[in-house]
Parts: structure tokens; sequence; C-alpha cells
């Protein structure tokens, strides 16, 4: 061993003591030591410092071993406590090791002693690395319940901000889906109406996934919801991008968006897409009808206006809108506008569109990115023959 040892000796003889030093130095040990033979002195010397081993006489008529060994339990940290006594029998000795003691050697052999602390030291240390990588697997494992838990958390909150009720729009039905590659995402869609009459429609992806990009797209969503209460398309974009440019430029982000405005009685829709491009119109006979113009997503510096696009829903339209997490989940597809319209014909509502775009990836495939889909569709209004003429 190449530190000295800090051996405290429990004895209520001064000379057997200094023996047993000798006997170890003898052995090639280097050790500090002090001897200690009352309950009281052995606790004081316990607070004052850190000892590697104790050794302890068996009979001591004014403080036993046992109460010795119960102070070393109480104060120290495992390290090894070898009794050693000129005669001990048999029965004493095993109920010394049941009660923590970690061996014992007779006064007549105390060559045996090094080779014990040097065992003993190494087991402790072995069982030292054993609790640290324990109370380290302890730990980790508490972090993750607990990060575990904050992401239950986020992901029910994020499911809550989603629209819950169905969106009631004389002459158009509305659904969506939205799966995060993760327990939380970056992809939202938003729809509520503004004034009778007129609602707008949010589709958003934040660049990234995770929880980073859905504590971003809580910000986007409440400002963008914000922004577009009174004022046109184009206008709450380009209002929106103001807000959100210092927080999207700190987070090196970007945010691809559709936000759209259907007027109901002239079923009419504006739009301005920044930088999403992923919707169509598909017209009643498969037609499929690109919506432009494009601009930059949110947090791509630049200059340029936002600028408004329109189109008119006839009977049997339906406007879809797809985040990439699906181009990305089915590369193998080649998916694009046209493909995904050829795939919607015969669905004869926006749920079965939906449901027939998600079904394009088989079942229990991991998602490399979020995938996020929203179809809103124009259908002819049944007449209410309950009515009175």
């Amino acid at each position: 061993m190449n530190e000295a040892l800090h051996v405290l000796i429990i004895d209520d003889a001064e000379r057997d003591a200094l023996l047993l030093v000798r006997a170890l130095r003898k052995e090639g040990l280097e050790l500090d030591s002090e001897r200690v033979d009352t309950a009281e002195a052995m606790e004081m010397a316990m607070a004052a410092g850190t000892w590697d081993v104790a050794i302890s006489d068996c009979h001591m008529p004014g403080f036993t071993v046992e109460g010795a060994l119960a102070i070393w339990q109480r104060e120290g940290k495992g390290q090894p406590f070898i009794v050693v006594s000129g005669a001990i029998g048999e029965e004493e000795a095993v109920s010394l090791l049941k009660a923590g003691a970690h061996d014992f050697v007779k006064k007549d052999n105390l060559a045996r002693l090094v080779p014990a602390i040097e065992r003993e030291l190494g087991d402790a240390a072995d069982r030292h690395a054993r609790e640290e990588a324990e109370e380290a697997l302890r730990l980790s494992e508490m972090r993750r319940l607990q990060l575990q838990t904050e992401l239950n958390c986020a992901a029910e909150i994020q499911n809550i901000l989603l629209p819950r009720d169905p969106l009631t729009l004389p002459g158009f039905e509305i659904a969506a889906l939205c799966k995060p590659a993760r327990q939380v995402g970056g992809d939202f869609y938003d729809w509520y109406e503004t004034i009778p009459g007129i609602f707008n429609l949010t589709f958003g992806d934040v660049m990234g996934k995770g929880m980073a990009a859905a504590m971003l797209m809580t910000t986007v969503r409440a400002t963008l919801r914000a922004v577009t209460l009174r004022v046109q398309p184009a206008i709450a974009v380009q209002l929106a991008e103001q807000s959100l440019r210092h927080d999207l430029n700190r987070s090196e982000s970007f945010v691809t968006l559709f936000l759209a405005r259907i007027n109901i009685d002239a079923s009419l829709m504006t739009y301005v897409d920044c930088g999403h491009g992923f919707a169509f119109l598909r017209r009643r006979d498969g037609r499929v009808e690109e919506l432009l113009p494009r601009g930059l997503p949110l947090g791509v510096s630049s200059e340029e206006k936002y600028q408004e696009g329109g189109c008119v829903f006839e009977e049997g339209d339906a406007f879809v809108l797809y985040s990439d997490g699906l181009i990305d989940a089915q590369t193998e597809l080649f998916l694009n506008n046209a493909v995904l319209a050829a795939r919607l014909e015969g669905a004869e509502n926006a749920r079965a569109m939906v449901e027939r775009i998600e079904a394009m990836i088989p079942s229990g495939t991991p998602l490399p990115d979020d995938l996020t889909v929203l179809v809103v569709r124009k259908h002819k209004i049944q007449p209410d023959f309950s009515a009175p003429k």
C-alpha cells in the first residue's frame, strides 16, 4: 500500500496496542493509528477524522467489542472492523461476524492480520464501487421517471391544445390527426371561428421534434391565435413573424406555416403559405390544383412580404394539408400531391380521406418525424324536409 492507513485501535491496554502497531509495521504496513478505550473517546475520534479500518480487542472490562462495533457501524461508512483476540471461542466469533464484524484474528497469529486488512479493504472498495454504481443507477432511474412524468404532462397538454370538438361548418366538413414522432412534437393544427361565418385554419411544423419543438410550437400557436382574430391572413402572418422573430432567432429554429381563412357563405378560402408547400386542392373530378404563391418559413430572415392566395370550393372539392412526416415515413413511395390525390378517390368524406392517408403508413411503423394531416371538404347541404313549408 502506498499511502499510510488510518487505523483506529480499540483496546484498553496501551502496551497491547503498541505491540499491535509494531507487528503491523513489521509486516510492512504503513499506518497512522490512535488508540481508544471508551465509547466517548471512540465517538470523538470518529468525529475528528476518517478511518480506514478498526482493530478491536475482544475482551475489555469497561468497553465491549459489541459496543465498539455498534458505534463503528453508526458513525462509519462501511469500513472493515476486525477483531483481534488472544482467546475467542467459535460461538463468540460467529456471533460477532453476524453482528457485522468483517474478520477476526488471534493474537498469536498476527502475521495473518495484514492480509486480512488488505482483503477487507479490497472488499470494502468493491462494495463502495457497487454502492456508487447502484446509487448512480437509482438516481438515473429517478431522473428517467421524472422526465417521463414531465413528458407525459407535456403530451397531455399538447393534446389538449389540439381542437377537440368537431367544427360545424355549414356545407363543409373537417377532419385531422396529429401523431408526434416522440411523445411530444412540433407539428400542430388549429381551427376557430373569428366572426360568424368566418373560420381560421392554422397548420404548422416547427423544425425539429421532441420537447424543444413542442415548447416552441406552443408559443407559435398562442401568437397566431392572438394576431388572426380581426385581420387578413397576410397581415396576421406578418404580425406573427415580427412577434416571433426574436424567439426563433435565439432558438435557431424556423416554422413552416399554412394559415387559411374560410368564408362559408362565399365558399372562398384565402391563405398564406409560409414555406410549407404540402397542400393542394383536390377537385371533385380528381384534378389537383397547387396552392400558390408560397413564401419563406417564419424565422428565415427576409424582407419579403407575405402574399395571399385564394380558391373557391365547389361541391365535392377537398383541401388537403399534410406535414413532411408523411413523406419521410414512406420515402420509397415517392409521395407527392398527385399521388395522394389519387389515393383519395372514392373516399366519402373528410374523415375517410384522413384515414386513407394515415393507412399509407403501416401500423407500428416508427415515425422519423411528426405526422399531421388535415382535410376540409365541401359537401352538398342536404335540404331540411322537416322544416315547415
